[in-house]
């Protein structure tokens, strides 16, 4: 058998030059898939994380430290006025009775200027304390 020359190289050292090649660029593809799973886990990651310490700061608000806010039903009678059923219900959780009478009138979409019907029910909310406290 005759080998053939490409310049300084016979036709042995020309395949055993491609197959090693060939096992490089393979090594190298395989590293960088490796190096784009990382980066993506990763990424992956540092959004969770960060979302999760998003949505914990976003659910922590001053009520915390006066419980959970609970909603109860309350039946209006003769002369009731929003102002005087957050009187009857007024207790720790909110600053004022202005305030919970607006966040009454808030969640029962009632205007300033409404006239309650007596018979009917307002929702009113009030805080519920951790058991133990």
């Amino acid at each position: 058998m005759r080998s053939t020359y490409y310049g300084n190289y016979d036709y042995m050292d020309r395949v055993e030059e491609m197959r090693f090649r060939r096992i490089a660029r393979t090594r190298q593809v395989r590293r960088q898939k490796l190096l784009i799973i990382i980066g993506v886990l990763i990424t992956m990651a540092f959004i969770s994380f960060f979302s999760i310490r998003a949505f914990a700061n976003t659910n922590t608000t001053s009520s915390d430290s006066f419980g959970t806010k609970q909603y109860k039903s309350v039946m209006i009678y003769c002369k009731d006025t929003v102002e005087s059923i957050a009187e009857e219900n007024y207790g720790f959780g909110f600053t004022s009775v202005d305030k919970m009478a607006d966040e009454i009138r808030s969640i029962n979409h009632i205007a300033p200027d409404d006239e309650l019907i007596p018979g009917n029910y307002i929702v009113v909310p009030y805080f519920k304390t951790a058991s133990g406290f």
